[in-house]
């Protein structure tokens, strides 16, 4: 009898994070060791200033690009695109696996024939997800805290923990994604990519809508918007969208342990 299966889900992917881990603060190293020559050269910003409106749209972090002051270096090399990337592929990936992953591989019939309830055992695999992804976003903003202040960047370690929590809560929203699909049908490829292309959906519809008027009305629904609009590394943590990102990741995860409940798994 298995003492929990969060701690199992831990333990199986506890190499797994590790090297994630090793990853990220190896990003964010070099990320942060290249700001200096970008700070003594302010003929970037001009050259940046004439790329086409849709690139911008795509670089920007907060609204505007700006990459001789350190938030908006890090929002462009960093938070626009890698930050939520990286997060994203580990938070979907695991999210699959959860419970279509032991599914595919025929280990789910050992966890369900322990004394809990399907309910209790998707409730478990979502608090390991959400452990996993909360600690790679830890060790990253330890990673970017320690390095800006080594390379002397002038930004708070507060607005460094706002951008952090906002990409951690927009990669567990479409983890939990992930584990829904997963739950629901038992196939792990299909949870991928559901999941994957709904964060690819969201994220052009809130680079595109400036320059598309027609997904304006629409831009407000896409997670991404709420990842930036607060412009957390300059203005701190906005709670509205921080409450949004969280609540709708609750909202998804909380059909999770009733979809498993009620599907046949015979």
């Amino acid at each position: 009898m298995l003492p929990s299966v969060l701690l199992k889900t831990l333990r199986d992917s506890r190499r797994a994070v590790a090297w994630w881990s090793v990853g990220l603060c190896g990003l964010a190293s070099m990320m942060v060791a290249v700001f200096p020559s970008v700070r003594g050269n302010p003929g970037l910003n001009k050259l940046v200033q004439d790329y086409p409106d849709a690139l911008k749209a795509f670089i920007a972090f907060g609204g505007s690009v700006d990459y001789t002051s350190a938030a908006g270096y890090l929002g462009s090399e960093l938070f626009s695109f890698m930050v939520p990337l990286l997060l994203l592929v580990a938070s979907i990936g695991a999210g699959a696996r959860a419970i279509a992953g032991e599914e595919e591989q025929g280990t789910l019939d050992l966890l369900v024939s322990n004394p809990l309830s399907r309910r209790r055992l998707v409730f478990e695999k979502l608090g390991a997800l959400v452990l996993e992804i909360a600690f790679l976003g830890a060790v990253l903003w330890v990673a970017l805290g320690v390095g800006t202040r080594v390379a002397g960047m002038e930004i708070g370690l507060a607005n460094l923990a706002a951008a952090t929590l906002d990409a951690t809560l927009l990669a567990l929203l479409f983890g939990v994604l992930a584990l829904l699909v997963g739950s629901a049908t038992g196939r792990r490829g299909l949870a991928l990519a559901v999941s994957t292309a709904a964060a690819v959906i969201a994220y052009l519809v809130n680079a595109l809508a400036a320059i598309v008027g027609a997904l304006e009305p629409v831009q407000k629904l896409s997670p991404f918007y709420h990842y930036v609009a607060g412009d957390p590394l300059r203005q701190g943590l906005a709670l509205d969208h921080a409450a949004v990102l969280a609540l709708t990741g609750a909202a998804v995860a909380a059909l999770a342990p009733f979809v498993f409940d009620a599907r046949d798994l015979t």
